[in-house]
């Protein structure tokens, strides 16, 4: 029991002093000063996209009764009993007229479909390696958002933020770039 104890404040030691700039500055190791870099390697998320830059006209308030063709894809014929649960229990949540779901594939690891409540048509949604960040009222899908405060992990390279705008007449998602 004394392990356990003594463990825990030293984990708790740790936290709170292994991410000062202190600790750099005593290891004579040059720190870049940058107003969007935290002490602990986060990156502030800045982008000239918001939600409200690409608002729908129109927001459906019920899906269609229709049955889905999960056969359109190797992705959609993997996945298929989980895309069919998606439309039967999810709402609308996307771009006014899109169920959008995901699951986890692996660690870090979240694949996911957008299923159109009108006409049951799938896209494929990009891979995520810490999940999606969208909203009813817009187009605009953010890939690895930011935590709640608008910063990511500068020592993962598969956790930086990417935006992607629903490209509504060829019914794919389109990679914004800053």
């Amino acid at each position: 029991m004394k392990q356990i104890i003594l463990f825990k404040i030293l984990i708790f030691f740790i936290l709170i002093y292994g991410c000062k700039k202190d600790n750099y500055l005593q290891q004579n190791v040059p720190i870049k000063k940058n107003i969007n870099k935290l002490e602990c390697g986060k990156i502030k998320f800045e982008t000239k996209y918001k939600f409200d830059s690409f608002p729908v006209k129109k927001i459906l308030s019920t899906k269609s009764n229709l049955e889905l063709n999960t056969n359109i894809s190797t992705f959609s014929r993997y996945y298929k009993t989980r895309i069919k649960q998606s439309f039967e229990k999810e709402e609308i949540n996307f771009a006014g007229k899109y169920i959008i779901n995901y699951w986890g594939c692996g660690s870090p690891c979240a694949v996911g479909i957008a299923i159109n409540a009108q006409n049951g048509k799938l896209i494929e949604i990009p891979a995520s390696s810490v999940g999606y960040e969208f909203k009813i009222n817009s187009r605009l899908l953010i890939v690895n958002p930011p935590d709640s405060v608008g910063y990511y992990s500068k020592d993962c390279a598969y956790c930086k933020p990417e935006l992607y705008l629903l490209d509504t007449i060829k019914s794919k998602f389109v990679k914004l770039e800053d």
